[in-house]
């Protein structure tokens, strides 16, 4: 069915470039979009605790040369980058994925669990999952869109707060210690966070902060620019759990929408977690809409 493909694993950084390549042509192709962000793949890789994830991931080939699939392996799923025009691929991708996740399995396993995502709209994904025994659970993410042509108020923030972006390595112990309480447990890192800031979508100026009255950091976010598609992505967004309910997280996005729209964006993403989490309350209530829902699917190998 899909012999015309090649496979191999992933080499180096030139990998990593037609990686991002193939997410940002095919961004644009479908709504919601099929594959991640730019900025997603970086967060991926910057703060992976597998320090070997890279070579783990599995590259799919036209017979012409073109990139067109790639997975980012998990403890027991993967998610899976396809071209639109390229989905026949997929079924070799979930027959390898399921191979490699039993074999790395120990043979007393309890938990034998293999998930795979798809959008609740995506029929071509969930027809395949179907057809191989997967389940749909209620686990969901939902993703969000923001026009930027229609910016919201301004959010005033509190007395003695104010809005800024990341000075680099003078910041690097406070901006981890912010993420560290928002996400509590977290397992941010000094040296985590220094590989976000080497990543290359980042930019320092999309990195923001608000400082709280004693100067610690009390929220943040960062924005992870596409200029060639005019388009942003709120990961992560997080409020220290001392200075939440003062709308210290909307200020912060609010600052980014701004931050946006000055470098030529026109439209925002984030993701929330189902629909019982503070994302989930905090997005919509300033104006982003849902796109779509991405749902995990499990089979039991």
């Amino acid at each position: 069915m899909t012999t015309h493909y090649t496979t191999r694993l992933y080499r180096d950084e030139t990998d990593y470039e037609q990686m991002r390549n193939l997410l940002r042509d095919t961004y644009p192709l479908t709504t919601p979009p099929l594959n991640c962000m730019l900025g997603d793949l970086d967060w991926w890789r910057a703060i992976t605790n597998d320090p070997q994830v890279l070579g783990k991931v599995q590259l799919w080939f036209d017979p012409l040369g073109m990139l067109v699939a790639f997975t980012w392996p998990g403890t027991n799923q993967i998610d899976v980058m396809v071209r639109p025009n390229h989905r026949i691929v997929e079924h070799e991708i979930l027959r390898q994925a399921e191979i490699e996740y039993q074999q790395a399995l120990v043979p007393d396993a309890t938990n034998r669990t293999f998930r795979y995502w798809s959008y609740e709209v995506d029929t071509v994904r969930n027809t395949l999952l179907t057809e191989h025994g997967y389940t749909r659970t209620a686990d969901f993410l939902t993703f969000y869109t923001f026009p930027l042509n229609h910016l919201p108020d301004r959010f005033v923030l509190p007395t003695g707060y104010t809005i800024r972006h990341v000075a680099g390595e003078a910041d690097l112990e406070a901006r981890v210690a912010v993420h560290r309480a928002a996400f509590h447990p977290s397992r941010m890192t000094v040296e985590k966070h220094r590989n976000v800031m080497a990543s290359p979508t980042y930019r320092p100026e999309l990195d923001l902060v608000v400082v709280a009255p004693d100067g610690s950091f009390a929220a943040y976010t960062i924005v992870w620019l596409d200029a060639v598609n005019r388009m942003g992505l709120f990961e992560p967004v997080g409020c220290h759990p001392d200075y939440q309910r003062r709308g210290l997280a909307s200020a912060v996005m609010r600052e980014g929408m701004d931050r946006l729209h000055a470098l030529g964006a026109r439209v925002a993403h984030v993701l929330s977690w189902r629909d019982d989490s503070a994302g989930a309350r905090l997005y919509p209530a300033i104006g982003f809409e849902v796109t779509g829902k991405i749902y995990a699917w499990e089979k039991n190998l």
